[in-house]
């Protein structure tokens, strides 16, 4: 018979988890060579624990329409990290493959 395994929460978690009501707004996609120009609305992300690690939820702007930036890609964070305070700039997120690999190009625009 197999084993299943459940997930546990990591140490920390209890502190981590939001309390506020979390609105569903669509989802940036990211395509490949695809740019897209994204306008920020806060300075920084909400951080949320999944199942087995941390993703963070970045509120933006697209033609108008209020959208949110979903990842725990390391490439993108470390180059959003880089541009905070976030609030009110505007950026082109590109991914990019390199060697296999996912990779995000983040220019201020």
């Amino acid at each position: 018979m197999a084993e299943i395994k459940a997930i546990q929460p990591q140490t920390g978690t209890w502190a981590k988890l939001p309390t506020e009501k979390i609105e569903l707004k669509p989802k940036v996609v990211f395509d490949v060579n695809i740019p897209v120009v994204v306008t920020f609305k806060e300075n920084e992300p909400r951080e949320y624990q999944g199942e087995t690690n941390a993703y963070y939820v970045f509120d933006v702007i697209i033609d108008k329409e209020d959208k949110a930036i979903v990842t725990s890609a390391w490439t993108l964070l470390r180059e959003l990290k880089i541009l905070t305070p976030l609030k009110g700039k505007t950026v082109k997120i590109t991914k990019k493959l390199l060697k296999g690999k996912q990779n995000f190009e983040v220019i201020l625009v």
